[in-house]
């Protein structure tokens, strides 16, 4: 058998297998990108095989770099609870989440029991706001935000990148063979605040599959990304919406994604003070909420409908 290599090697190489990203891990570790190189380097030459492809511009796992990264992943995080079992007595209290609505209502909840069994002295608060909440004046803990750029002076951590695609009932699937048919159909589009030009939307749906949609007018626009699942699910409509919000009814089979064309949107990430995330309840939740979200790309649901990097 051979010897465990260094916990240091492991570590570098969990961090940048998950950011794919030399950079972002050394950010994340607080050590240099020549110090993160260093420890891939110490423990693909202990293991005497090759982790990572070097591209050009970006790595790739190999395939002994993806056999290897669900093991180390799961061993971090199975660490990382361990020690924060050791602080129970700071794990308690109250703790704050805001995030929007949509995130809230369909992904987020479902998931919150299984953190309250973890930590069955924690109560959670969440609050569902499409607005960006104030730590201070809504004594806020933590915000799992839409965004592009999240704030270059908090504490942020990646959760989930977000696509959109167009969802229907299961009645009007079976109108649905090509993209060109959702041109017959009425059409519902999200439009949230903060939507802008660059966000997708029906046309820009529509340009990517090569369908001339110059003339296409949705017959209502939402602010509330659930009232656009629900004229789905009624039969009213064709929306097009987030992946993440609309995993729960298309996986209970009461909407169904009739075209399998994703466009990437924004992403979701944990925000919080930087002086708060080392508290023991912040760190709890982010490596609770991670693993989640690793567990939702890799189940059958995220490998259809979320492109793989």
């Amino acid at each position: 058998m051979k010897r465990l290599p260094p916990l240091t090697s492991l570590q570098a190489f969990e961090a940048v297998s998950r950011h794919l990203s030399i950079k972002l891990a050394a950010e994340e570790l607080l050590l240099t990108p020549t110090a993160i190189s260093h420890r891939l380097k110490t423990l693909e030459t202990q293991l005497d095989v090759q982790l990572f492809h070097r591209l050009t511009r970006s790595l790739k796992l190999t395939a002994e770099g993806e056999m290897l990264t669900p093991f180390v992943s799961n061993a971090f995080r199975q660490l990382n609870q361990g020690v924060a079992q050791l602080s129970m007595d700071e794990i308690e209290g109250e703790l704050v989440v805001t995030t929007t609505r949509s995130f809230a209502w369909s992904w987020l909840s479902p998931r919150l029991p299984k953190f309250s069994r973890l930590y069955p002295e924690l109560d959670v608060k969440v609050i569902a706001s499409d607005s960006v909440l104030d730590f201070a004046r809504f004594s806020v803990d933590i915000s799992i935000r839409y965004t592009d750029a999240p704030d270059p002076d908090a504490h942020a951590a990646w959760v989930l990148d977000d696509y959109v695609t167009p969802i229907c009932s299961r009645k009007m699937q079976s109108k649905i063979k090509t993209p060109a048919d959702l041109l017959c159909r009425d059409l519902v589009e999200y439009e949230w605040l903060g939507f802008g030009d660059g966000d997708p939307s029906w046309k820009t749906w529509f340009a990517s599959v090569g369908v001339d949609a110059s003339n296409v007018k949705p017959i209502a626009n939402f602010s509330d990304e659930i009232m656009c699942i629900e004229a789905a699910m009624d039969n009213r409509a064709a929306a097009l919406v987030s992946v993440i919000a609309a995993s729960r009814e298309i996986e209970r089979g009461r909407i169904a994604a009739p075209i399998p064309k994703a466009l990437k949107d924004r992403s979701y990430y944990l925000v919080c003070p930087a002086e708060r995330a080392q508290s023991a309840k912040v760190r709890a939740f982010q490596d609770w909420l991670l693993g989640e979200a690793d567990a939702f790309r890799d189940s059958p649901y995220g490998l259809q409908f979320m492109p793989q990097n």
